[in-house]
């Protein structure tokens, strides 16, 4: 800007020297012939930086200097001379003025497109980079099913046998072949899916992804990013298997646990029978006798240490960001509410996160049952700290329960499922050292889950010592 004003003030004093220079030769040597002419110069000169209105009070300035050495005119030449002068000098001044504007938007815009060119070749070089450093597959197929571009990682997951632009995208991912195939009449697609490709030696592997289709025509082309999801789908099915596989020694110990003590009740009652009757000695209730211990030393084997779950440190806080995530909208569909209020300052507690999460996606779900017809649901979760343990109060807005006292038994007839779920869940709390309990209340029907903290030393060495005495036992 300041080279600009710079340059402006030299050529308005140049054009005003040269004005200067024209009057003195006129006044010194008084020559008999006029140099009006040469006025036009300071005014082309000075049109290169002033505005128009300044162009033309530049040229009546150059014709008023000019009619000042012009003598034996009457007024009206003399007015019509000025006039004239005006109009000619404003004329050349506007064409310069004209021609330098057009000029100096020319360049403007010539210097804006070589900017806009910068600006573009380093967005593709980084969109390149990007591309081509990117651990997901990159696709790029026009309307008739060919591959036009694809980056490093679509070779390393499709494995072709050579380039992969030019072939046929129906040999590696169908879906996208089958996609293209859609009428252009219903406009730009973007979805994402999970579904198989096809590697180029016929192995198949397990995808997720990421597509849209645009244009029309044969300008229809379709853009996508692939993920290979086998690592994922192996994790998922080990934990699943490891979960079920946990779940059932849980579920065993337990069912195990009961028939223990129906068999203790069975040689009660037996014992009451062998004192008070003449049936001691009958062959069929000393055979009755074998079978219920039997029944008892097939329920004694010790499925509990092998069912304890592996326990770490839970943040209540960002289980229940993730809680939120899975039961949310499953209350917001039935215009509930869901809340899971948690102190800041909650120390972190010792749990299994799956099995912590099983159960209370269980009480959610058991809550979603029964709360279906009411008004106003709600899903409160309220946590808080007492003596060293961490306590989660699950309660709900539904009716509340009729009977209580069976509530934990198995296969429950009154149950909507399969009257596993308060059953397994309470042995899922207890396999890593807390409790779950039914707390009575006025309305809804209301849990708690005790939990012991992270920074409780003296209950955690507690804890530790029951366990290895249990796995020693």
């Amino acid at each position: 800007m300041r080279a600009a004003e710079g340059g402006r003030g030299q050529i308005l004093l140049i054009a005003a020297g040269l004005v200067s220079i024209l009057v003195l030769l006129e006044w010194y040597f008084n020559l008999d012939f006029s140099l009006g002419i040469l006025y036009i110069f300071p005014v082309m000169l000075a049109a290169t930086t002033l505005s128009r209105w300044q162009i033309v009070c530049a040229a009546a300035f150059c014709a008023y200097t000019r009619g000042l050495f012009t003598l034996d005119e009457t007024p009206l030449e003399h007015m019509l001379r000025f006039c004239m002068a005006t109009i000619a000098y404003s004329g050349c001044g506007l064409w310069i003025y004209q021609i330098a504007d057009s000029r100096r938007m020319v360049l403007k815009h010539y210097s804006r497109l070589r900017f806009e060119q910068h600006m573009r070749r380093q967005a593709e070089e980084q969109l390149r980079l990007l591309a081509e450093s990117s651990p997901a597959a990159i696709l790029t197929v026009d309307s008739n099913g060919i591959i036009l571009a694809a980056n490093r990682a679509a070779e390393t997951m499709l494995q072709p046998e050579g380039p992969l632009p030019g072939q046929e995208i129906r040999r590696y991912i169908g879906l996208f072949h089958d996609a293209l195939q859609l009428p252009s009449g219903i406009g730009d697609i973007s979805t994402s899916a999970s579904a198989w490709a096809r590697r180029g030696d016929g192995t198949s592997v397990p995808t997720t992804t990421w597509f849209s289709i645009y244009g029309e025509g044969n300008a229809r082309h379709l853009a996508a990013i692939v993920v290979d999801m086998s690592n994922e789908v192996r994790e998922r099915e080990h934990a699943q298997f490891e979960q079920i596989v946990s779940h059932d020694r849980i579920l065993a110990s337990a069912v195990s646990h009961e028939i223990r003590n129906l068999c203790s009740a069975i040689f009660v009652v037996a014992s009451n029978m062998e004192r008070s009757s003449a049936i001691a000695g009958d062959p069929d209730f000393v055979a009755l006798k074998n079978l219920a211990a039997g029944l008892r030393d097939l329920a004694s084997v010790d499925l509990r240490k092998k069912a304890r779950m592996k326990v770490s440190t839970v943040l209540l806080q960002e289980l229940a960001e993730e809680l939120r995530v899975i039961v949310g909208q499953d209350w917001i569909d039935i215009d509930g509410q869901f809340e899971w209020n948690v102190p800041d300052d909650l120390p972190a507690v010792r749990a299994n996160r799956q099995g912590l999460i099983q159960t209370l996606l269980n009480l959610s779900q058991n809550s979603l049952r029964a709360i279906a017809d009411q008004p106003h649901p709600r899903f409160i979760i309220d946590t808080s700290l007492h003596e060293g343990r961490v306590l989660l109060r699950v309660c709900d807005t539904g009716p509340g329960m009729k009977s209580a006292h069976q509530l934990f038994q198995p296969f429950r007839p009154e149950s909507d499922g399969s009257g596993l779920g308060l059953y397994v869940s309470r042995a899922l709390i207890e396999s890593f050292g807390g409790e779950l309990r039914f707390e009575p209340t006025e309305t809804g029907c209301c849990f708690v889950i005790t939990l012991l903290a992270e920074h409780n030393e003296d209950q955690l060495a507690l804890a530790d010592t029951a366990e290895e005495e249990q796995e020693h036992a």
